[in-house]
């Protein structure tokens, strides 16, 4: 099975090689991201040249780089197969992924930065609210990525920044298929916890910050790990 994707991009006078690989990686990650491309499902790479109006080697660019991410698989004379992780393997990616998070919470702590430097986590934590109001569960999910991803991009550390942004590559799709299926309560709670850990980071409380993050992350995995088997949901 060949899926489609919605996308086009737009000719510009000039177009530079990287430029080109961020659009295809930025297009075909969305529509995986939103559940648009089935699991298991094959995309040959002439028709995503035709779709996106690209060359072949941006494309490949941009596949390698899903492919990293576990993302996709490269299967040689067949396509790229979209790749599905086990309820099991995203919670042990949250847990790992969690301890570079209260990592980041305990490095931004000790920065004293202001609301003005945490403008990105602002944003963020704004989306949920504003997602949360107009009942788009897809908008909510995507700004609670970007509220995670904000922790590593403000804490400071390159390279924690660098690894943690990789593990979240890997779970993205996943996380956002399992978000989901909780319910509006359990959103509405993690916009509160979000905001309980930010007041604590800009107060510098880094073990209080660090103890209701830990808090609020133990019950979400549970919550999501309790709804899934519930759902007999599985693969995502």
């Amino acid at each position: 099975m060949t899926s489609a994707l919605q996308y086009r991009a737009r000719p510009t006078p000039k177009r530079k090689k990287q430029s080109l690989t961020e659009m295809a990686y930025s297009a075909i990650k969305a529509e995986i991201n939103a559940g648009k491309i089935a699991l298991d499902s094959f995309i040959d790479i002439p028709e995503i040249e035709r779709q996106l109006d690209m060359s072949r080697t941006p494309i490949r660019e941009a596949m390698l780089r899903l492919q990293t991410e576990k993302v996709v698989e490269i299967v040689p004379k067949r396509g790229i197969r979209i790749l599905a992780l086990s309820a099991d393997e995203l919670s042990e990616f949250h847990q790992v992924i969690v301890g570079l998070e209260l990592q980041a919470i305990g490095n931004i702590c000790s920065r004293g930065l202001t609301r003005t430097d945490i403008m990105p986590l602002l944003y963020a934590l704004s989306a949920e609210e504003n997602a949360l109001r107009a009942g788009n569960d897809e908008a909510w999910a995507e700004a609670d990525e970007k509220f995670h991803r904000s922790l590593f991009v403000l804490n400071g550390n390159a390279k924690l920044m660098e690894t943690g942004l990789s593990f979240r590559d890997v779970i993205q799709r996943a996380n956002i298929a399992a978000l989901r299926h909780i319910t509006l309560s359990d959103k509405e709670r993690c916009l509160r916890d979000h905001n309980d850990v930010k007041e604590l980071m800009l107060a510098g409380n880094e073990s209080s910050a660090r103890a209701s993050y830990l808090a609020h992350s133990n019950w979400l995995r549970t919550q999501i790990t309790e709804t899934l088997s519930e759902k007999e949901i599985n693969r995502l």
